[in-house]
């Protein structure tokens, strides 16, 4: 009986082909950087808006929705759906009020707000590469924060400088007044005399005997 040969691809090869495969998925996955969503501003309050920015999304992804709820499994709390294609689409979903609007990077925008709108949203991000989820809580208040504007620091001063000014005019005009209406003469008052009887301005007289 003859020698079988040797076949190129026999029980040696499948073993180093798996091996190489199992080492390849073993290699480490890089490390993702978390999402998170940044609140502008950070203290929203009562008819003002607010924008929930997602931080560092994957910049491959192709669509996010919005729920308005600590996760994305109810469909009744999605608020709408976002598609970064060119131009970008978004579709509005059960939770949509009529005040949210998407933009570019995920962000959600809510105008006029309410203290309902008050609770935590989450955003799904879908990417070929790996879906993202970020939660966060959205704080509205019907108090508005304390402190002036600049605007209206500067109507203060800019008020008390006029009112300041107005007085000092007023002063000025009464002083001058009342000195243009006493008679001088070479610098001294000089009395005046109306009315008077003829024997009081001459001054006492004396009777010879």
């Amino acid at each position: 009986m003859g020698r079988i040969p040797h076949r190129p691809g026999g029980p040696w090869t499948g073993i180093l082909l798996a091996a190489s495969v199992l080492g390849s998925c073993l290699q480490p996955v890089p490390a993702q950087t978390p999402v998170t969503i940044v609140l502008t501003p950070p203290s929203p309050t009562v008819g003002g808006g607010v924008s929930l920015a997602p931080q560092n999304p994957p910049q491959d992804f192709v669509l996010c929705s919005w729920f308005r709820s600590a996760t994305a499994t109810d469909g009744n709390s999605q608020i709408l759906t976002y598609y970064s294609q060119t131009p970008p689409v978004q579709t509005k979903d059960w939770a949509h009020t009529g005040r949210e609007t998407a933009g570019p990077g995920c962000a959600l925008h809510i105008a006029g707000l309410t203290l309902k709108d008050t609770g935590n949203y989450t955003v799904l991000i879908q990417s070929p590469t790996r879906p993202v989820l970020a939660t966060v809580h959205l704080p509205v208040s019907d108090t508005p924060r304390p402190g002036l504007s600049a605007g209206a620091v500067a109507g203060i001063v800019i008020g008390s400088l006029a009112g300041s000014a107005l007085v000092g005019v007023g002063a000025y005009f009464l002083y001058s007044r009342c000195r243009n209406e006493t008679p001088r003469e070479n610098g001294a008052p000089v009395l005046v005399y109306e009315n008077l009887p003829l024997a009081a301005r001459a001054g006492p007289v004396t009777l010879q005997p």
